[in-house]
């Protein structure tokens, strides 16, 4: 035990008899790990906030629907009224209740909206303003006016500041929208004939911001009442049923309860993977890229763990010849170089973890924008916020320490095992 000690202190000694070179190093590695956090971080925060800006711009975690809509996207495709009542229910009532945050039933459609200035392709939301304020991002996101509320007359929508800048809307301003009476269930409308063109004019209450173009230049929102009177809808029926969670996780365990629950209905039960294929895809991409990408800076900092300390025993041979001269032994030897390294590697964490939760911290807080990256928009496949905000646990944290720590003393062995081999005659001819 008090020749382990001594070769702990002798191996501390040794590291800063060149302090400056220490440190230097040290930096280096610590800028290694630092890399690794920072990575980590924008990695989970941004796959955490690209599903939730996604959900909650568009279908939820979980959406029941018509079945088919989702291949076809057929505006006449819609949920009866008896199955919303009984989505409803079972969410208010049933099991699963503790997970459920928000529920929306939503009415879809396209149509065009036409002012003095100019007109516009548009996707028309029909909502019920109190239940989608806990689903929806778009009450959060309005520059200008109010969002919808139970109390609007059936006049009042709201707009995207892309449409607006279009249509020269302002608060107040006046538009006309037209769009194609649907058809629900196979029946004519309280109209006529499903197929007849209608419109209506309507006073713009607000104006909402994204960043995301396919929403800000497309969207509008309507009370559910005055888009069920515009296309022709009987009863309760809507398109589809939204649903929040409490956490992205449950999703499949919610789906699965709707689908027994509604089992022989006409329905589909989607989670967002299904419901949104392509951004499940892309966030599946960039976990396998960002997965190399940290692969590669572990391997930088590994080579540099290496170099450093191989150089290090190789410009020591006479004095590794000197000790072992003096009674050292190999194993001795091999031991404090692997104390060296140890020493090393932990002042580098030290440094690298300041660095790198100094630099999470402030993309945590500020976030990084990347709005330049997208000058033109965001396609309209890609459903998130451009301000990227960073997202690192405590599990990260050990993960990353406990690796880079781990990598530094499998590494040690070989310089370790090159200064045991020293040959005692050749060393000591190095002056």
């Amino acid at each position: 035990m008090t020749s382990l000690l001594l070769l702990v202190k002798i191996s501390w000694r040794n590291l800063w008899r060149n302090p400056r070179g220490t440190m230097l190093t040290a930096l280096a590695l610590g800028l290694g790990l630092a890399l690794l956090l920072v990575s980590l971080g924008l990695l989970d925060g941004g796959h955490e906030q690209t599903i939730a800006d996604g959900v909650r711009f568009g279908p939820g975690h979980v959406v029941v629907q018509a079945k088919g809509y989702q291949d076809s996207g057929s505006d006449e495709l819609l949920l009866p009224a008896l199955d919303v009542a009984n989505i409803e229910n079972f969410l208010q009532t049933g099991n699963i209740r503790h997970v459920v945050r928000g529920i929306s039933p939503r009415l879809l459609a396209t149509g065009l909206m036409s002012t003095s200035a100019s007109s516009a392709g548009v996707k028309i939301v029909g909502v019920i303003p109190e239940d989608d304020r806990a689903v929806s991002l778009i009450p959060q996101r309005m520059v200008e006016g109010t969002y919808l509320s139970s109390n609007d007359k059936l006049s009042g929508v709201v707009v995207g500041d892309e449409l607006a800048r279009k249509l020269e809307l302002k608060i107040g301003s006046k538009a006309v929208l037209m769009t194609q009476s649907l058809r629900p269930s196979g029946a004519a409308t309280a109209n006529g004939d499903g197929d007849e063109m209608q419109s209506t004019l309507l006073r713009v209450s607000g104006i909402f911001r994204t960043g995301i173009q396919g929403i800000d230049a497309n969207m509008i929102y309507l009370p559910l009442p005055a888009a069920q009177a515009l296309l022709g809808v009987t009863g309760d029926q809507v398109t589809q049923v939204t649903l929040l969670l409490a956490q992205e996780g449950d999703s499949p365990m919610v789906a699965r309860a709707l689908r027994k629950q509604l089992a022989g209905e006409p329905v589909e039960v989607l989670t967002w993977r299904e419901s949104l294929p392509m951004l499940a895809q892309i966030l599946g991409l960039d976990h396998a890229f960002n997965y190399v990408m940290n692969g590669v800076i572990l391997a930088m900092v590994g080579l540099g763990i290496l170099n450093t300390i191989l150089m290090r025993v190789l410009e020591r041979r006479y004095e590794f010849g000197v000790s072992k001269a003096l009674g050292l032994r190999p194993r001795q030897l091999a031991l404090m170089v692997i104390g060296e390294s140890l020493a090393l590697t932990a002042i580098s964490l030290v440094l690298g973890l300041a660095l790198g939760l100094s630099v999470q911290h402030y993309f945590a807080t500020a976030g990084l924008d990347l709005r330049w990256v997208f000058k033109a928009g965001l396609p309209p496949a890609l459903v998130f916020d451009p301000i990227l905000y960073s997202r690192l646990s405590a599990d990260r944290i050990v993960w990353s320490v406990s690796i880079v720590f781990a990598m530094a003393t499998i590494i040690s062995f070989y310089p370790a095992l090159k200064a045991a081999q020293t040959d005692l005659p050749d060393a000591l001819k190095v002056v």
